[in-house]
């Protein structure tokens, strides 16, 4: 939708302007309000963004502080229900979705998060799920900087998993990944989009420059697809894809049979962050998934403390599926757990939700 400057008098249209963001993926929650004397003014939870105040809807100039920078912002469309009388909070309706319904979840987030914790915890001590520390992780090696290089880490972790021999990439490789090989390709990346040092990236623009660069090769790539991570029917499409490496629907006249002995990879995004899922075929077909984040994470070993990627292994499918759940629980901030907890999911407005994930897949 093309950016248009803010309309001088608020009252001129139901059809009005609103400020969105740069990272439009974080913006969690928008209402509009109507004030007594006709005036009309925003207010938004955002998991980056501190606002001190309601700003005018009509002030073009108005600058956020995002930590030490300023970010401006640009514009979409919205309408206003009953915007010509004074009253309380009301509901924003995207012209491009139309009304967008607020139900209420029937389970409180913190009643989810429990149950997650538990159902992850006791994984553990069966020992269906395991957790590996890694020698590295990103942004340790000052030479070679590859800070908030998730986006080109996790698809790298992916293609040489992929083109690995035997079961799958070892430690070592994926500890090579992260410290020599992506930082070269993450700066050669951003210096082709414009960017700034440790600027973000999207997956998407990554994943474009390694197929450009033959690094991923598209015949390769089996599909995409996302929703709510914590939602079972959402993360089982995407789980179905990584255990059959095919992006095809059930036939129900005949009987498909798939090759499931073949090695998968996924970059799975989320929550502006990203890391790999392994699909490990062992020699008697049985399959484990690997998760690989490439992120520091610091635990304590024989009295001292050690700073890591880790590399998570889930022994079957709905171990893997218990991981993601309670790794997208662990994630939510406070404004996120109050966003679940007043509006269900909807697909329409998947670009607002803190919930939403995109998983892109691969095979060898």
């Amino acid at each position: 939708m093309a950016c248009q400057p803010s309309p001088a008098n608020p009252q001129m249209s139901a059809m009005r302007l609103l400020p969105c963001f740069l990272s439009r993926r974080s913006v969690t929650h928008i209402i509009i309000s109507n004030t007594a004397n006709g005036s009309i003014f925003l207010s938004f939870s955002h998991r980056n963004l501190f606002v001190s105040k309601l700003h005018s809807i009509h002030e073009t100039t108005t600058m956020l502080k995002h930590e030490n920078s300023l970010i401006q912002p640009f514009y979409v469309n919205y309408e206003i229900a009953g915007s010509g009388s004074a009253g309380p909070n009301v509901p924003v309706s995207l012209s491009e979705y139309g009304q967008v319904a607020n139900k209420i979840p029937s389970m409180p987030f913190s009643t989810l998060h429990q149950n997650a914790r538990s159902k992850y915890f006791n994984l553990r001590r069966q020992k269906q799920i395991a957790i590996f520390h890694l020698g590295t992780f990103q942004g340790r090696n000052t030479n070679r900087d590859s800070t908030n290089g998730c986006t080109v880490i996790s698809p790298l972790v992916a293609v040489n998993h992929l083109t690995s021999e035997g079961a799958g990439i070892s430690d070592m490789k994926i500890e090579q990944v992260i410290d020599e090989i992506a930082p070269v390709i993450l700066s050669r990346v951003r210096r082709k989009l414009g960017l700034s040092g440790h600027a973000l990236i999207i997956p998407s623009d990554v994943h474009d420059y390694l197929v450009d660069e033959k690094i991923l090769k598209q015949e390769m790539f089996v599909g995409v697809c996302g929703g709510n991570l914590l939602d079972s029917t959402h993360v089982g499409e995407f789980l179905n894809l990584l255990e059959s490496g095919e992006d095809s629907q059930p036939n129900a006249d005949r009987e498909e049979k798939k090759d499931m002995s073949k090695k998968v990879a996924a970059a799975l995004f989320f929550h502006e962050h990203v890391v790999s899922i392994l699909k490990v075929v062992l020699a008697d077909g049985t399959m484990w998934y690997d998760l690989v984040d490439s992120m520091p994470n610091r635990i304590t070993k024989n009295g001292k403390d050690i700073t890591g990627a880790t590399r998570t292994r889930c022994k079957d499918r709905q171990s893997l599926e218990s991981l993601l759940y309670w790794y997208a629980c662990e994630k939510f901030s406070p404004p996120d757990s109050q966003y679940i907890d007043a509006n269900e999911w909807d697909d329409n407005m998947c670009d607002f939700d803190p919930r939403v994930f995109q998983g892109f897949v691969w095979k060898e």
